[in-house]
Parts: structure tokens; C-alpha cells; sequence
């Protein structure tokens, strides 16, 4: 007599899209945990990498617009504002260190975000290379938009490479390549490689002045290869504002790589917390003096980012960052960082809403609000007030995708495990 087992002890055949997965499955599913992942695991989320991150967009996209406000219509000191303005030349200033901290906390989250897209032997998967260029593509699309007048819809005046954004995918795709090398040694030299092969370049085949500079006139070359008049906006835009993007590439892996070896740092398994802070604020403190003492021949230049200049804001970064996980993930003091928090896990959206085409949407509430008010009010009050309600609509709408977002994984976290209890 034939025994039918119940369901639950039969044998499952295989699925379909078990036996052969479709070719999206096969670049987005993650494979076996590396050993990197099983480290990354061990680690607890770095509390300091999203406040840091938020501090930087925060700084960029609420305190710098309400202080120009309030400057414009009050007056601050001169002092205190040159601090939020970029030198016409040689110099450094906080308003410098927003761009190259991007790209640095760029490069340092790839240690921690791509880990679990390793084969079991260390190796890049498919899906590695597949969310790396993914991340590269996207940035780039919205670094367009940006500043790169993609709208616009004129080869005039399209710039395919202008933007922060562009910059952080550049200094990422590098990033994800040097990181597959597996030599620790080879990682940390190469930075100094870039840096070294970009200083030569730039001492060797020109001045260091606003247009005889090598970057400058390189770039400019390069461009008349594309666009056939100098007149055109891209060409134009480097002739006038002296600011290189692919000529400076090599300095943009340096700023990323940098990020990535201070998060490397973080991921120590045989040291300390504190001396993991210490090592970090050694590095930084070394950093800042090699960019001094580079200062001696090198002058510090944001414009084309001169090895001083990248050296001295890395240093900086590599503090912040130790500072930053000593009082955050070794102190857990984080009462009222909720605010910074949300800028920082939700950076790109903040960038775009506040930086691009996209800002009209936070005039909306303002402009529906102060037609009434606007008879009681100065033109100063009027202005820092219109400020004030635009920054808080962007706050509200960063927490509204927030709490979106926080949904969808719970809901996403909660359909997996009754998934597996199914089973």
C-alpha cells in the first residue's frame, strides 16, 4: 500500500527562477558572505558616518542660504563671510571643505555598503560591479540636472561633466576599483600615486596663475575637441571660473580613497575603539602638515585641487570623522542629532531639492503664506522669513520620505520573515 506524506515532508521540486535565474536576478542578488561581510556584520552601524554626512549637506543646503540672507539684508561680519565663499584663488575656507568631505564620506560608506556583493573568496561579483556602475550612472544622470543644464536641451549649453555630484561618482568608481586589489600596501599608495602623478603635471606643463595653469589649459583643449567654439558654454564656463573637472580626476580617486581607508580604519578587528579614533585623528593631523609643507611650493588652490590644497582638506576630514566617532559611537552622546541624522540618510535628495530646478517645489509654502503677511512685514523680515519657511519645507519633505522609506523596509523585513516561516 502506497504511504502519502502529508505536504509539509514532500519533497519541493526546484522553481523555474530557482534552476535559472533571470539575468536581473543574477546582477542584483547578493552571493555568498566574503570575508569582508562578515566583518562589515560584526560591526555595529557607524552612528559618525551619517552625522558627518548630514553635517556637510546641512551646512550646504540650510545654514550657508539663511546666512547669505541674513548678510544681504543685516550684515555680518566680513570675516565670518569669507568663511562661506570660495577664495578667487589661493586660499582656503569652511565653504571649501564641503565638496571634497562628499566625496570623502562617499568613499568611506563603500567598506560598509558593498562587502555583502563579494563572492565568498573576496572576489567582485556580477552584482558588484553592476550596483558600482549603477551607483556611477545615477549620479551622474543627476549631476546633469543639477549644473549641468541638462534641461536646457541645447549642446550649447549642456556640460556632461560640472557637478559635485559627478565629482562623487568619479572618486566611487575609483574607489570600488582600488578596493578590489588585494594588497593593503597597493591601496594606500596608490592616493599618493594620483597625487604625486597630478603635482608633476601640473608643475611641469604649466603655471600655477588662473589661466596658464595646466588644468585649466588641458581641459580647455579637451573640451574644443567636443565643442567647436570657446564661446560654448562648457568651454566658456572653464575659461571664466578657472575650475577643471577631467583634468582633475586623479585628485577626485585621492579624496575617495582617502574615505575608504579611514572607514578600513573603523573595521580593525584587533583594536580598540578609542585607538581606532586614534589612529584616525594621527592620519588627519599627519594630513594637515603634509598639506602645509606641501604650501611651501604648492599653493593651496581649490579650483584645480592642487595636492596642498586636497592633503590639508583630508587631514580635516579624518579629524571630523575621528571627532565625530569618539563623541557618537564611543560616547553614544546623541540626544538631538535627530535633525543632522536625516540630512545625512537622505543627502541626495536634500542636494536636489535644495541645489537644483527642483528648489521652486520648497517656495511653495513661503509663497502661499507671506502675500498676506508681507504688509507687516520689512523687506529684511520678509526675506529671512521666506528663507526660514523654505528650509523648514525641506526638512518635511526629507521626513516624509524618510518615514516612507522606513515603511517600505519594515513592511519588505516583515513579507521575508513570514516567508520563511511559510516554508
Amino acid at each position: 500500500m502506497q504511504i502519502i506524506k502529508p505536504v509539509s515532508q514532500q519533497s519541493k521540486l526546484p522553481s523555474a527562477t530557482s534552476v535559472a535565474p533571470t539575468l536581473a536576478q543574477r546582477f542584483e542578488k547578493p552571493v555568498a558572505p566574503s570575508e569582508e561581510e562578515k566583518i562589515v556584520k560584526k560591526s555595529e552601524r557607524l552612528f559618525s558616518l551619517d552625522f558627518l554626512r548630514g553635517l556637510d549637506i546641512f551646512f550646504l543646503t540650510v545654514v550657508t542660504v539663511i546666512l547669505y540672507v541674513v548678510n544681504d539684508n543685516y550684515g555680518l561680519p566680513r570675516l565670518f563671510m569669507d568663511q562661506l565663499g570660495h577664495p578667487d584663488w589661493v586660499g582656503f575656507t569652511a565653504y571649501d571643505m564641503i565638496m571634497p568631505l562628499f566625496i570623502f564620506m562617499c568613499g568611506a560608506a563603500l567598506p560598509l555598503a558593498l562587502p555583502k556583493y563579494l563572492e565568498s573568496d573576496g572576489r567582485a561579483s556580477l552584482s558588484y560591479w553592476w550596483k558600482v556602475l549603477k551607483r556611477v550612472a545615477m549620479l551622474w544622470f543627476l549631476g546633469l540636472i543639477a549644473q549641468g543644464e541638462l534641461f536646457s536641451f541645447d549642446l550649447h549649453r549642456i556640460s556632461f561633466f560640472n557637478n559635485t555630484l559627478q565629482t562623487i561618482a568619479v572618486g566611487y568608481l575609483i574607489t570600488a576599483i582600488v578596493a578590489r586589489i588585494p594588497s593593503t600596501a597597493v591601496q594606500v599608495v596608490i592616493p599618493f600615486l594620483l597625487a604625486g602623478g597630478y603635482t608633476a603635471f601640473l608643475h611641469l606643463c604649466g603655471d600655477m596663475t588662473p589661466t596658464g595653469n595646466a588644468a585649466v589649459v588641458y581641459e580647455v583643449k579637451l573640451l574644443e575637441l567636443f565643442y567647436p567654439h570657446v564661446s560654448w558654454h562648457p568651454v566658456k564656463q572653464i575659461v571664466e571660473w578657472h575650475y577643471t573637472w577631467w583634468t582633475t580626476v586623479p585628485m577626485f580617486g585621492v579624496m575617495g580613497l582617502a574615505g575608504y581607508h579611514a572607514t578600513k580604519i573603523l573595521l580593525h578587528q584587533k583594536w580598540s575603539k578609542t585607538k581606532k579614533a586614534n589612529v584616525q585623528l594621527f592620519v588627519g593631523l599627519a594630513l594637515v602638515g603634509l598639506g602645509f609643507a606641501l604650501m611651501t611650493f604648492d599653493p593651496c588652490i581649490k579650483h584645480i585641487f592642487t595636492a596642498s590644497f586636497t592633503s590639508f582638506a583630508m587631514g580635516v576630514s579624518f579629524i571630523l570623522y575621528s571627532m565625530c566617532y569618539t563623541l557618537f559611537d564611543i560616547g553614544n552622546h546623541r540626544l538631538g542629532m535627530s535633525g543632522i541624522i536625516l540630512f545625512g540618510r537622505n543627502s541626495l535628495l536634500a542636494y536636489m531639492l535644495a541645489e537644483t530646478c527642483f528648489r521652486t517645489l520648497l517656495e511653495v509654502v513661503p509663497n502661499a503664506v507671506l502675500p498676506g503677511l508681507r504688509r507687516f512685514l520689512t523687506d529684511g523680515q520678509h526675506a529671512v522669513l521666506f528663507v526660514l519657511l523654505q528650509s523648514a519645507s525641506l526638512v518635511l519633505a526629507l521626513y516624509v520620505w524618510d518615514w516612507y522609506k522606513r515603511g517600505k523596509s519594515a513592511a519588505a523585513k516583515a513579507a521575508k520573515e513570514a516567508a520563511k516561516e511559510n516554508r
